[in-house]
């Protein structure tokens, strides 16, 4: 789990915002690996994965992109939602 102030829904209408307005990538390419956390920041919700948690790597543009386990699982069902074709 995250340490976010946020709920589950907010922080899936951040990541809307952010995958629109492209501050954040879309999970194309899918998870890379998975590892104990490093100490470095979660690209979505942008607090530390600590050592007790899984990190989830991620292939970017221009990069690596790590993210904790639950943050991930809702960063590509929104990149996903965001890639569906629009219905009229």
């Amino acid at each position: 789990m995250t340490k976010s102030l946020l709920s589950e829904d907010q922080l899936r209408r951040q990541i809307r915002i952010r995958l629109a307005d492209g501050r954040l990538q879309p999970t194309t390419v899918g998870v890379y690996k998975v590892y104990r956390g490093s100490g470095r920041h979660c690209v979505v919700c942008l607090h530390e994965i600590a050592p007790n948690q899984d990190q989830y790597e991620v292939r970017g543009i221009g990069g690596v992109l790590l993210a904790h386990k639950a943050c991930y699982v809702l960063w590509h069902e929104e990149s996903v939602s965001a890639m569906a074709p629009k219905r009229p």
